[in-house]
Order: structure tokens, then C-alpha cells, then sequence
């Protein structure tokens, strides 16, 4: 009976304690997702009026005819595939490197770290000043080569890039911190028998560790990816979705239509438009993870 009593006094802290933390989940995440699901059938535009009129789904219909969004969609699209593509080469072959047990590689990896905590807003602002075309760095690296100077932010070719080379600075460390613990607890014994076996480096990289490595691959890949679409600080800071709509991101859209022309209907349901793509690409992640296990 004590034990009964003991467990289940134990349960009664433990909701106690859990009461708070889900409380302030369901008020700043679940709310506003339910409340924008039903914004998001009326036309509700604060611009015009306060009143709002059921229109069933037609803004979901409306923004897939929407060319601008379809862009943005288009860019978005672009952004993550390549941001996400060279954080991951990039951060595995810096992982491989750091692996490794050491005072000086510990040192290295949280250095590395650096940009990774840096507020994003702070990041954006270190970049515009190094993209800067009269006293940025990057255009004076580019001169020491007989690159003449680019407009980097204000040219629609160029702005998409800078935006994404801030991008994969900013988040290959955490794909290198992810890669590196997943390298340091592979079997040791493994790696023996592959030599024994006579494979060179790049044997064991083909057949021994990349194939090991596949679940943490893929759950690292799925957390950028997710994490790649709700880009906006950076944007914000750098670009201002600029110049015209080159980096007018999915994110950015919806700020845009939401909080500059208070179209909350029109933003409510792009909103939901991304979440239920996200939701669709991260279920096809965790299928394809079963798979491997």
C-alpha cells in the first residue's frame, strides 16, 4: 500500500510540475496554430474592416493561383535545398576532422559553435556589413583577385546568394555538433576490421561510416530542413525581402500579407499552407528513417 501511495504521490508532483510548462505550450503554440486554422476561411483584412466573412477555403485556393506566392514558394524552395545541401557536406567533412580525441579538437569544436549562438539578428547584421559594397570585407577579398566590387544585397542576382552564404555559416556548426557525436559513437571495432580487412580511408568513408551515419544524417537533415523554411530574422535584417521579391521567402510572404497590409485571412492560410508541407516532408523523413533501423 505505501508503495501504491508513494507512486502515486509521486505522479501527482510530476503533473504538478508539467501543468505550467504544457500550459505555456498549448498558450503560445497550439492556440495560435487553432486560432489561425479558422482565420484562415474568412476574409478578415484589418485594413478595410474589423468584420470578417466566411469564404470557405478560397484563400488556400486563391494562393495557389497567387504568382507572387508561388515565387516565393519557388525561392523558398531553392533556399532550403541549397542551404541544407552544403551544411551538410560542408559540416560532415568538417566533422570527420574534429572527430577525433584531443585537448586542441575539443577547443576547436566550441569555437566552432560561435555562430550557431549568436542571436540571428546579430548575424544579419555581421553579414550586411561584410556584404557592404563600399567597406565590406568580401568585396575587398574579391579585389585582392581582381574581382571588382558587387552590389551584393541590392543586386537582384547576387542577394539571393548572400543570404544563403549567411545561412550556411550561420548553421553548419550545429550540422558538425550532430555529425560529430555521431561519428564519436560508432564502434570502435568496426573501424578495426575494415583495416584488418585491408580498406584505405576512403573505403571505410563509402562503406563503413557513411552507412552507420544514415540515421543521424537523416534526423539532422530533417531539423534544418524544418528549420530552414521559418528563416525571417536574417531576411529581415539583410535584405527586407529585397531587391524587388528575390528573397521574399515563404516566411517573409506571410509576414508581409499579415503584418504590412493586415491581410489575416490571406496570411493565416499561407501559414497553414507551410506547416501542412512541413508536416508532409517530415512524415516522408521518418518513413525513410524506419526504413534504415
Amino acid at each position: 500500500m505505501r508503495n501504491k501511495a508513494k507512486i502515486t504521490y509521486d505522479k501527482i508532483i510530476g503533473i504538478f510540475f508539467l501543468v505550467p510548462t504544457v500550459g505555456l505550450l498549448v498558450f503560445t503554440s497550439l492556440y495560435p496554430l487553432i486560432r489561425a486554422l479558422m482565420l484562415s476561411f474568412f476574409d478578415y483584412n484589418l485594413s478595410i474592416s474589423k468584420e470578417m466573412t466566411f469564404i470557405g477555403f478560397q484563400n488556400y485556393i486563391y494562393a495557389f493561383k497567387d504568382e507572387n506566392f508561388l515565387y516565393s514558394l519557388f525561392i523558398t524552395i531553392v533556399f532550403v535545398i541549397t542551404t541544407v545541401t552544403f551544411e551538410l557536406i560542408i559540416g560532415f567533412f568538417i566533422a570527420l576532422l574534429l572527430a577525433r580525441e584531443g585537448k586542441r579538437l575539443r577547443i576547436v569544436r566550441s569555437l566552432v559553435l560561435i555562430p550557431m549562438v549568436i542571436a540571428p539578428v546579430v548575424v544579419g547584421l555581421l553579414w550586411r556589413t561584410l556584404f557592404s559594397s563600399d567597406f565590406g570585407l568580401i568585396n575587398y577579398l574579391l579585389s585582392l583577385i581582381n574581382i571588382s566590387k558587387q552590389i551584393w544585397l541590392a543586386n537582384p542576382n547576387l542577394a539571393l546568394i548572400a543570404v544563403m552564404i549567411t545561412d550556411i555559416w550561420e548553421w553548419t556548426p550545429f550540422v558538425i555538433i550532430c555529425f560529430v557525436a555521431g561519428l564519436t559513437s560508432l564502434p570502435a571495432t568496426t573501424f578495426e576490421a575494415a583495416t584488418v580487412d585491408g580498406a584505405n580511408r576512403i573505403q571505410i568513408l563509402k562503406y563503413v561510416i557513411i552507412p552507420l551515419m544514415k540515421p543521424v544524417i537523416m534526423v539532422t537533415l530533417l531539423l534544418r530542413t524544418i528549420d530552414a523554411f521559418k528563416v525571417f530574422d536574417t531576411i529581415y535584417v539583410m535584405t527586407f525581402g529585397g531587391p524587388g521579391n528575390r528573397t521574399k521567402l515563404v516566411s517573409w510572404f506571410i509576414f508581409e500579407k499579415g503584418l504590412k497590409y493586415f491581410q489575416i485571412g490571406y496570411a493565416s492560410a499561407i501559414s497553414w499552407v507551410l506547416i501542412i508541407g512541413v508536416f508532409l516532408l517530415t512524415f516522408y523523413f521518418l518513413r525513410q528513417r524506419q526504413k534504415m533501423e
